[in-house]
């Protein structure tokens, strides 16, 4: 049956030598076509993704595709280039799946395509050349696949500022407000932060740890501040540090930790890890 099945495409290949291959074999030869992106690792840095194609194969018979060049192109400049030679055996009548592994960093992104700022995503094309193994040598079948590729933005956070309120000496108590600074500044979307996960030294001092959940989504090209309360055990900061407060004389004032920041591929840890010398107020 299978020698049956193939004589149809043989006389068609031999009857066509004089033509090109990729024309001879045009209704023979294997359909590419572009499926999903498949997230492995992403961070604030770098993302690791799979674009994943499906190869229809019309035939009844298994075929094997020899070569594989490809192209990756982010709004119009190339980011990536390959060549996979590995070979793949495309089943009869059948889909098989294919993977182009691509690993990049976002700076190289922002680098290389300036239109990044604004967008949450970037049209993609990639490109290239399959090449089967026949009869009458390698058919090499161009292909061309468009979409869309989400783009991750980070948000800034700093400290703004550092402001006094009720100071009991006599309790060894005080009252104190840090302003920290949420900024979007690559634009697009709103990005939302939960599970603020914080440290706050004072002068290389532990004086508050939390979590908070209760932060606003910041808007696209947005800045904006919140108020971080926390209550001072005096006996820990050493005189030099009271006076500081109570004189407000500048004080190192370092906030670090983590939260999770809303992106299109789902919540991703951002830590952070900000030192400033601030003048109570």
């Amino acid at each position: 049956m299978k020698r049956l099945a193939l004589l149809p495409f043989l006389f068609f290949v031999s009857c066509s030598a004089l033509a090109p291959i990729e024309q001879s074999l045009s209704q023979y030869t294997p359909k590419l076509h572009f499926q999903k992106l498949e997230l492995k690792h992403i961070d604030f840095s770098t993302i690791d993704v799979d674009f994943l194609f499906t190869l229809e194969n019309p035939n009844p018979l298994s075929v094997k595709l020899d070569t594989f060049g490809y192209a990756l192109g982010l709004e119009g400049v190339e980011v990536v280039r390959g060549n996979n030679n590995d070979g793949l055996q495309l089943k009869s009548y059948g889909e098989s799946q294919l993977a182009i592994p691509v690993s990049l960093t976002f700076a190289r992104i922002f680098e290389l395509v300036k239109a990044v700022k604004g967008k949450d995503d970037l049209g993609f094309l990639v490109n290239g050349e399959l090449g089967f193994n026949t009869p009458l040598g390698v058919a090499r079948v161009p292909f061309k696949e468009e979409g869309r590729f989400p783009v991750v933005h980070t948000p800034d956070i700093s400290l703004e500022g550092m402001r006094v309120g009720k100071v009991d000496l006599l309790k060894h108590k005080a009252s104190l407000a840090i302003d920290i600074g949420l900024a979007n500044p690559d634009g697009g979307a709103a990005v939302s932060l939960a599970g603020f996960d914080y440290g706050v030294d004072l002068g290389g001092t532990r004086v508050a740890a939390g979590v908070r959940d209760d932060l606003p989504a910041v808007s696209g090209g947005a800045k904006q501040t919140v108020e971080l309360p926390i209550d001072v055990d005096l006996l820990k900061l050493g005189s030099s540090l009271v006076q500081s407060i109570t004189k407000k004389k500048a004080i190192d004032v370092k906030l670090a930790g983590v939260v999770q920041v809303g992106t299109p591929f789902g919540k991703i840890p951002l830590t952070f890890d900000e030192l400033s010398a601030l003048i109570p107020k």
